[in-house]
């Protein structure tokens, strides 16, 4: 076989379907290890999730008119403005508790539906990668290094709210894409602009910190409409009403019931809270009284760190570009570094060095194709557009609250690369049209980086991460599932460029 078929060959290969199958597969067996190997609690707040879970299965709407017997350990409950997760999770643990009432069987079959939502947004990912006129070769690629950054299968395998979030942001910015393409067309149409707001709403509440993308969307529709329109708002709500007028009734009554709900729920919880409390999540205290807020982890480890800051016994550095330069430093280590289960304390043991170095040369040369083709992006398309609309509004709020709270606790936190997870395959579509461009003429260049990122994140990435660095006391008390583990981790460690399992820096890998 000649030098050019096998390129058309592997070409055709990275094309395929086939290839997103695959990893869909691959992604399902990562979550599936996680969630059947490490056991409870996971360190991404499972125990507080699985207890929200459970409060709410006491209940038969998530109306709460005051605090819930044993609610203290997760914050004023009644309050909390994210809260649509637990109450919809608590109706399959209900059903499932009834029948087995081993919490480990309960855990797992929880962590399952959680492997489903994220798998359903990858769906709808690679759907809104094909149709930002991203080829299919980059888009799996881009795929398969997403489902290798280890952080990912972790959260997937686990109990979170992050995994419904992460579909009901794959859906709504699919929605949004083609209603950027309706309303190109001067086409106002009523069910897919209502199905927008409706699922922005109910995200909204899935986690408050979806806002920010709710947000982006809001003001690029509003933008293109008025451009669509002649700026003419009479025109956009004439549009609109026609086409109300056409809709189905079924449909109709489908759009005012779930409109209802949706902001019923919203209401309820955030809009209270704003007229209440003039924010939408307010400190535990400012609803409870501190003796039973202490027995809320996190709002007791911020009261306990801010009393250091007033008496200056903690000084929050007032740099904010230090703070930046930390703030991404750890959201990459916490991309890609090991976290043990409650028995260790949850230890961090850092990165494996080579796929996290895979991810510094992607985020480099992404740069450097955004700040040299900047003017060319913009232009590519109303897709593009958006998309970095949403990525530049997320990262200014999750910034903002990081440095908001440090200050006020004079610790660094909200620097989570899990935060990252809802816009990372945004970004790689910004990315890959900034890449294609940069590299156009130069296709030997663009494979052998392609190759490179691969390899490198097939040393250790995804799954492997957890094999490598875990031991016995990560895992569930199952003799079959630890023998497993070790079984893996003895055929692994050969072949993996295993690192340091220790800081041996302040800024490891330096």
């Amino acid at each position: 076989m000649t030098r050019a078929k096998i390129f058309s060959k592997i070409n055709e290969f990275f094309n395929s379907k086939l290839l997103f199958k695959l990893i869909i597969i691959i992604f399902i067996i990562e979550a599936l290890w996680i969630a059947l190997s490490a056991s409870y609690p996971q360190a991404f707040d499972e125990n507080f999730h699985f207890g929200l879970i459970k409060i709410y299965s006491h209940f038969w709407t998530p109306f709460l008119s005051s605090q819930p017997a044993n609610g203290n350990a997760f914050g004023a409950v009644a309050r909390d403005p994210s809260y649509l997760y637990h109450y919809l999770m608590s109706f399959p643990y209900r059903i499932f508790a009834h029948f087995f009432h081993n919490q480990v069987a309960q855990i797992i079959y929880l962590r399952i539906i959680n492997i489903i939502l994220f798998s359903i947004g990858l769906i709808f990912f690679y759907k809104i990668m094909l149709k930002t006129n991203l080829s299919k070769a980059f888009t799996n690629t881009s795929m398969l290094i997403f489902i290798l950054i280890p952080i990912v299968p972790q959260l997937a395998g686990q109990i979170n709210y992050d995994n419904l979030v992460f579909l009901e942001t794959g859906l709504v910015c699919l929605l949004t894409l083609k209603a950027i393409d309706q309303l190109k067309n001067r086409v106002v149409d009523p069910k897919n602009i209502f199905s927008i707001i409706i699922i922005s709403i109910l995200s909204s509440i899935t986690k408050f910190e979806f806002m920010p993308i709710f947000l982006a969307i809001a003001i690029y529709l509003i933008f293109i409409a008025l451009k669509s329109f002649n700026y003419s708002i009479l025109n956009i709500l004439k549009n609109l009403q026609k086409n109300w007028q056409i809709t189905s009734t079924v449909a109709k009554t489908l759009i005012v019931i779930f409109m209802i709900i949706s902001l019923s729920l919203f209401i309820q919880r955030d809009g209270y809270n704003l007229i209440a409390y003039h924010t939408i999540n307010p400190r535990c205290n400012k609803i409870l009284s501190n003796t039973d807020c202490k027995s809320y982890s996190v709002w007791y480890h911020d009261y306990i760190s801010h009393q250091l800051v007033t008496t200056h016994a903690i000084n929050p550095k007032t740099n904010i570009i230090i703070y930046l330069g930390e703030w991404l430093y750890w959201i990459w280590y916490r991309l890609f570094f090991a976290v043990s289960g409650p028995v260790t304390d949850f230890a961090n043991y850092p990165p494996l060095p080579l796929p996290s170095a895979g991810f510094i040369i992607i985020t480099l040369v992404s740069l450097l194709a955004f700040i040299k083709l900047r003017a060319k992006l913009f232009n590519i398309n109303n897709y593009v557009n958006l998309i970095i609309l949403i990525i530049l509004i997320y990262l200014t709020a999750l910034i903002y609250e990081g440095w908001k709270t440090y200050q006020y606790t004079g610790v660094l936190e909200l620097m989570n690369g899990r935060y990252l997870i809802p816009i990372l395959l945004l970004g790689a579509i910004v990315a890959g049209h900034g890449i294609n461009k940069l590299l156009t003429n130069h296709k030997l260049i663009k494979y052998g980086l392609t190759l490179i990122v691969i390899l490198l994140f097939l040393q250790g990435g995804g799954i492997l991460t957890f094999i490598s660095r875990s031991n016995s006391d990560w895992l569930w008390n199952n003799q079959t599932i630890k023998k497993i583990n070790k079984t893996a981790k003895h055929i692994t460690k050969p072949i993996i460029v295993q690192g340091g399992k220790t800081y041996r820096s302040n800024i490891w890998f330096l």
